[in-house]
């Protein structure tokens, strides 16, 4: 191409990349360097990959790469790529620049894998233009945790493919990059060449397949912005699916699986490969609309042993391709992962910890996939606290060193596990319409829409819809933290039944699994509460070090250790977390005594009645304070109101008592919680001076004799039932021997008490028929 003709073609397609920019991007996007500090002074907008691949033959990648570019200072004279020295420093590897060959050189110690480029001349600011980087070479074989760019028989097949898995820092192993997440790149283009038995797969829509000779030309276009780790390719003899397409807010965008020859998928496995066209659309409705709607989601087989997100296409080996779970976290990767991906490798779990709690979405969402959304965070929750227990969510710099450091640590699961289980809190903690909205403006921030983002950047969108309450203590706790807290013990959970369809939580002691890094664990909370006739439903309490509010609508204030719900039915069932929802641990046990805030109770005989008297400490919370009673010590009632007679004594005389009586005080506070003190019995030597002739009773109530009260007196009678409850009370006149009570009570146990004018005739138990 001549000069003249590069420029007006240079000035066409930079007017093109602005408009395909301008809306997938926000100018005001930082660009950086690469992972080796390559391409500090450009931003990459386009890549033109043109390969021939032949997997029958020697290993080797055989093409050019194009990059076109936009410089970010003055004076740019040298520009730099990632690129894997050992396999393309040979004569096939040349280096153009406007159809001119320019000197192109590695370093010779310390990271020799990068390439850099010396132009003819320095190029000023905002320059837009290109180099052509011609090369062949085999890369480099499987290494640990680091694959790039492989050769594979396929057993079962016998049919041999290429296939490129480049996370983490592979890319630079087969193509001359500029290895960041926060420079995509805008646009890409590939020309693939294989024999005509092979087909080839990457990223973005097929738009045109010709022959040329013994061999297939492949072009396939992607006009989204994509980070380098993401391209991908393969070569295979692959079948095509065809499954129809899927109408994404108004776009009917097709659905494609590429299969290797030799293998027929049972229909079984193509209605698992299928649920994706369900997910597209639930995903899209909880998240935006699939990112990549205007060209399409497939996924193709490749040679690893499980699923790559690479964008529009994921990778998923024949395995994988019966794997709901796995089909379901891919996809969600187009979201998180891709659409707006972790700027550094330190927060992967913006990625992974998303995309595996996607796997229990679907299951929730499309119940009929399989997938048991409890089982999903189980397995979380149980890895998490287990041997990653030690892990936080933010992989530290000098294990994402290279992809040996990164997926063999531990950290290569805490960002799926631990990640899975962070995002299952925050949808918890705040509810699902703050939950979904709070991701829907994550993911279309102008700031972040197609480019990358950092934990503080999830955090401020869960905070702006709270109002700019401080997620802070969370976030510390469980992502940048690492273990568990543990509720147990009689002073961890509680609950208690609050009336009207209300029930109280109180939360006390927390601990902290062993290893703990965190202080204290802002922790939500969920708790089961069921009730009779069926009724069931999950509330959420936030412990915050001393302050429980209420959660799961928001978050509420926090006034104290005891949080109370509205729930609409009388509570039977309650249960810590069985759902597997929050990375706590714990019990909750029903609370029936509280001697909170209590100093003494206390009951004594005062001549024929029972003076209780309770000492609290200072307050002014208290709204009432009963006396309740009992004659068996099960079943109480109330006594009477305990009156005030210090600044912290309340007292109550029971003219109504018995020879034995037991006594419990009340107290209930201002928020409505109840607390009991402890349960006096008291005794006497009371005798009855009287029988009851007919017991048990089934009639009228016949004593006798009354020994110390003369005929024609008057004496006062009441019944009680076992809780102390007074059923009759009635004043009569003593004529003769034998006195007839006329009652009307239903069958139980009771009471018969008879006072004379200044001393007690006794009271004797009785059962009515």
């Amino acid at each position: 191409m001549n000069k003249t003709l590069f420029t007006l073609f240079l000035l066409v397609f930079s007017a093109f990349f602005v408009s395909a920019q301008s809306e997938y991007h926000s100018s005001t996007i930082k660009r950086t360097t690469g992972n080796s500090g390559t391409g500090a002074n450009i931003d990459v907008t386009y890549h033109r990959f043109e390969w021939y691949l032949n997997p029958d033959g020697v290993k080797n990648i055989q093409g050019s790469v194009t990059t076109y570019f936009k410089t970010t200072q003055d004076n740019v004279q040298i520009i730099n790529f990632d690129f894997n020295k050992t396999s393309f420093n040979n004569t096939s590897l040349i280096v153009k620049y406007h159809g001119t060959t320019v000197t192109r050189s590695f370093p010779t110690s310390g990271n020799v894998n990068i390439l850099n480029i010396t132009l003819p001349a320095a190029l000023p600011n905002n320059r837009f233009d290109s180099v052509t980087i011609f090369y062949s070479g085999a890369p480099p074989a499987v290494s640990g945790q680091a694959e790039g760019f492989q050769q594979k028989t396929l057993t079962g097949t016998g049919t041999s493919m290429y296939y490129t898995l480049s996370e983490s820092y592979e890319d630079k192993d087969w193509w001359p990059c500029k290895a960041d997440m926060q420079d995509k790149i805008d646009s890409t283009d590939f020309i693939i060449t294989t024999p005509s038995a092979f087909r080839a797969a990457a990223n973005g829509v097929l738009i045109k397949e010709t022959t040329s000779g013994v061999n297939k030309i492949y072009n396939f276009k992607h006009r989204y912005p994509i980070a380098s780790y993401l391209v991908a390719v393969a070569v295979a003899k692959y079948n095509v699916f065809n499954r129809g397409t899927v109408n994404i807010g108004g776009t009917n965008m097709p659905v494609d699986y590429y299969i290797t020859i030799g293998r027929t998928p049972t229909a079984t496995q193509l209605k698992t490969l299928d649920f994706v066209k369900q997910e597209l659309v639930v995903f899209s409705e909880k998240f935006g609309d699939y990112p990549f709607k205007n060209e399409k989601y497939g996924m193709y087989e490749f040679g690893w042993g499980g699923g790559m997100e690479h964008q529009t296409f994921s990778a998923m080996s024949w395995g994988a391709m019966s794997s709901a779970g796995t089909i379901a976290h891919e996809l969600m990767h187009q979201w998180f992962g891709d659409k707006v991906t972790f700027a550094t490798w330190e927060h992967l779990w913006l990625a992974e910890g998303f995309a595996k709690y996607g796997e229990a979405l679907a299951g929730e969402l499309i119940p009929t996939s399989g997938i048991n959304p409890v089982s999903v965070r189980n397995a979380a929750k149980t890895s998490a606290n287990g041997s990653l227990s030690n892990y936080g969510c933010i992989v530290p710099k000098a294990t994402i060193a290279n992809s040996n450091t990164l997926w063999s640590s531990n950290y290569g699961s805490s960002v799926y596990d631990r990640g899975a289980m962070v995002v299952s809190m925050l949808r918890i903690l705040v509810g699902d319409d703050i939950f979904f909205q709070a991701c829907r403006n994550y993911l279309n921030d102008p700031l972040l829409a197609y480019g990358s983002a950092v934990t503080n950047d999830l955090q401020r969108h869960f905070e702006a819809l709270l109002d700019g309450f401080d997620l802070t203590p969370f976030f510390d706790s469980f992502v940048r933290g690492n273990g568990y807290p543990s509720y147990t013990g009689a002073n961890a959970i509680k609950w208690w039944a609050a009336g009207s369809g209300h029930i109280n939580i109180g939360v006390g002691n927390q601990t902290k699994s062993t290893g703990s890094d965190v202080t204290y664990y802002f922790t939500p909370i969920p708790i089961r509460v069921q009730g009779a006739g069926g009724k069931d439903t999950v509330i959420v309490v936030y412990d915050r070090n001393g302050k429980v509010s209420k959660a799961g609508e928001g978050i509420g204030p926090g006034w104290g250790p005891v949080a109370q719900f509205y729930i609409g039915f009388e509570p039977v069932t309650v249960s810590f977390d069985p759902f597997y929802m929050s990375l706590a641990t714990g019990t909750v046990t029903q609370q029936q005594i509280l001697a909170l805030n209590i100093l003494d109770f206390e009951v004594s005989k005062n001549k024929e009645n029972n003076k209780a008297v309770l000492s609290i400490e200072e307050t002014n919370d208290v709204q009432s304070i009963l006396l309740e009673k009992s004659l068996d010590g099960v079943h109480f009632e109330n006594a009477g109101i305990m009156k005030k007679s210090s600044q912290n004594q309340y007292i109550f005389e029971d003219v109504n008592a018995f020879s034995v009586m037991f006594y419990r005080a009340k107290i209930t506070d201002v928020s409505g919680k109840i607390i009991y003190s402890k349960t006096v019995k008291i005794t006497g030597r009371e005798t009855a001076n009287f029988s009851i002739l007919n017991n048990p009773v089934s009639g009228n109530i016949k004593i006798n004799p009354l020994s110390q009260v003369a005929s024609g007196s008057t004496i006062n009678i009441q019944i009680f039932d076992i809780a102390g409850k007074k059923h009759l009370e009635k004043n009569q006149k003593v004529n003769g021997d034998l006195i007839e009570i006329k009652n009307k009570l239903q069958s139980g146990t009771y009471f018969l008490k008879i006072s004379g004018n200044s001393h007690v005739e006794g009271s004797l138990k009785f059962v009515v028929r």
